[in-house]
């Protein structure tokens, strides 16, 4: 009977654990039904379907505000980039959250660890992931004009395959 009793607070810390995580699941959904409505209105200034010498109502935090083309413009964008690190941060913190959650509990998935180690892991912000691949393209072209080079700096001995057929005629006669 000891054997089969059940870890009662360890329990309520997968639990805990495991709400985090859905919390954070719902804030990034919801981050991202603001970023799309963002998207939408931001496409239509772009595509000159708002003018923005004109006014325009925004609904924001329950309010109404009718306000100049270029503040609306310039406030969506503002709100977007917020929008944007927030997503970010809530991404790793559902990273780190649901890493406890796998450390407290291994078996909630049926993914290989090192599956859900992958998955978690943090990425590189896309800054540095295209400085690097800026980095290799330019190590590649480098190699690459090295070849050539190396490979037009060939000293060519075709010229003399003849002097050995000559020599050979003169040696038999």
């Amino acid at each position: 009977p000891v054997a089969a009793m059940i870890d009662v607070q360890r329990l309520q810390k997968i639990e805990v654990l495991a709400d985090e995580v859905l919390r954070t699941q719902e804030d990034l959904l919801t981050f991202d039904r603001q970023r799309n409505g963002r998207r939408e209105a931001l496409g239509c200034f772009r595509r000159k379907e708002l003018n923005l010498q004109s006014t325009h109502w925004v609904a924001t935090e329950g309010q109404f505000l009718r306000l100049p083309g270029t503040t609306t413009r310039s406030w969506l964008q503002r709100r977007q980039e917020e929008t944007d690190a927030d997503v970010a941060e809530a991404r790793l913190r559902i990273k780190a959250q649901t890493q406890a959650l796998l450390k407290e509990n291994p078996k909630v998935t049926e993914l290989h660890p090192r599956v859900c180690d992958f998955l978690l892991q943090e990425q590189k912000p896309k800054q540095e992931q295209a400085e690097d691949y800026t980095d290799q393209h330019a190590a590649k072209a480098a190699a690459e004009v090295r070849e050539t080079k190396r490979k037009n700096n060939v000293l060519d001995y075709s010229r003399f395959d003849n002097i050995a057929g000559d020599d050979d005629s003169d040696s038999e006669g």
